[in-house]
């Protein structure tokens, strides 16, 4: 006998577990939802991890003697200039608003001081921290102003940084607000080492520096401080007209990709910037330096993503605000200022036989620019003085072999911390570079 169930004649009952057909539609879209908040929760974890995720802890680096260094892998061929991005289609202009900015500052500030630029015998330096009541000098800070007790000491504040840059330079096109920018003190401090050293002189000193001897008793700074010196084979023979000395941090320049990589190296060679010494005020070297880092720095905020705001990996650290763009600017001025028979042009130019760095390929003859590369630098064993006569608005320049300031390392020919030209040492123990990967596995 058929019976009427659902309204239908012979048809069967539905199993009452069966689901019907709205609620597995409605199970299908929640599963898919569910899969794109998962998605969408990773993305958002790796975005955080990438690019919020704080800086790890400080460390100090391993300092023991006996450490490893990375398996030393060159190339045939060295490379002595380095074309960095920052220098492609360069706004002009800009930096041409800059330097006259800077100029201006400079004529004003000697027009009232009697045209003197000699600097004060001052050490400089930095930390930057908001609460000025937890600012605790190390030891090595403390060293270093103890056996110079002849020289004024400063410590550059938070607040004495703002004041310096909002009040003092503040005819300097968006230098307040490029200084704001920066999502670090690192780049911060970067920036003002420069410009402490143009606009005042003195010693600047990273505050992991610590000296070996006081800065007067260094024997290759001799020639700086006594009128006239005796040693004519590595020193003038008398005061030298010098704005900037510079020792050297990395002198490697057949290194392979691979040995940068590992030693965290945006090029394979760099003037030091943890410690310089301005004899004069308003250095034109130290002035190419603040106009390149501040166009530099405008260019990166220019085409970063208007959300995030501009991000600084090490690289663009090194090539915005670091030694990358320091040494740039250094070699450019001497290469724009130095005549073409100078013996820095001309070993630089012979050099470059064989490698083809300084071939114009703008040019269809193949011109070869006549400037100079790291190529007198690499392997210095005296110091080099180019007194500033030797160059237009030059200002001078000494640079020191790289065991006067630069030991301690496990490249380019550094020495020991206690060899006997060593003046100032760098325990190299910032972690500005190192993230959490190295702070957790080393």
């Amino acid at each position: 006998m058929n019976v009427c169930r659902d309204g239908r004649w012979g048809a069967k009952p539905k199993p009452r577990w069966e689901p019907s057909l709205r609620h597995r539609v409605s199970s299908v879209r929640w599963s898919s939802c569910r899969r794109n908040l998962q998605l969408l929760f990773l993305v958002a974890l790796v975005y955080f991890l990438v690019h919020q995720l704080p800086a790890p802890p400080e460390w100090k680096n391993d300092t023991r003697a006996d450490r490893p260094a990375p398996k030393y892998d060159v190339e045939s061929r060295p490379r002595f200039l380095h074309h960095s991005r920052f220098r492609q289609d360069p706004d002009v202009e800009y930096e041409a608003a800059l330097t006259h900015s800077l100029q201006r500052i400079e004529r004003d500030v000697l027009a009232k001081e009697g045209k003197k630029n000699g600097s004060k015998d001052r050490i400089w330096q930095i930390m930057l921290r908001r609460d000025s009541s937890i600012i605790n000098r190390n030891s090595d800070s403390i060293e270093l102003e103890e056996q110079n007790d002849d020289w004024e000491y400063s410590l550059v504040t938070h607040a004495w940084a703002r004041d310096f840059i909002a009040s003092t330079l503040s005819a300097v096109p968006d230098l307040l607000d490029l200084y704001n920018s920066y999502p670090s003190d690192v780049l911060r401090a970067d920036l003002l080492r420069y410009l402490i050293l143009w606009y005042h002189g003195g010693y600047y000193a990273d505050m992991d520096v610590f000296p070996a001897r006081p800065i007067r008793s260094c024997p290759s700074l001799a020639s700086l401080f006594d009128p006239i010196s005796s040693d004519s084979d590595n020193k003038p023979s008398a005061h030298p007209n010098i704005s900037l000395v510079l020792g050297i941090e990395i002198d490697e320049p057949y290194a392979s990709p691979k040995l940068m990589r590992e030693w965290h190296w945006s090029r394979s060679y760099g003037f030091i910037q943890y410690t310089m010494y301005a004899p004069q005020r308003f250095s034109p070297l130290l002035r190419r330096a603040i106009v390149r880092v501040l166009a530099h720095t405008k260019r990166h905020n220019d085409e970063s993503n208007f959300i995030r705001g501009p991000q600084y990996d090490e690289k663009t650290t090194l090539e915005v605000t670091g030694p990358g763009v320091f040494t740039d600017a250094i070699l450019d001025v001497l290469s724009e200022t130095l005549p073409s028979t100078h013996p820095l042009v001309k070993s630089s130019v012979a050099a470059d036989a064989g490698i083809g760095d300084l071939v114009d390929t703008s040019s269809p003859s193949g011109k070869i620019q006549k400037r100079v590369t790291w190529s007198p630098f690499h392997r210095l064993r005296k110091s080099i003085w180019i007194d500033a006569s030797e160059g237009k608005d030059m200002g001078g320049l000494a640079v020191l072999p790289i065991n006067v300031w630069g030991n301690g390392q496990r490249h380019s020919g550094s020495e020991s911390f206690n060899n006997i030209h060593a003046c100032i040492n760098h325990r190299f123990g910032r972690t500005w570079k190192k993230g959490w990967w190295e702070y957790l596995f080393g």
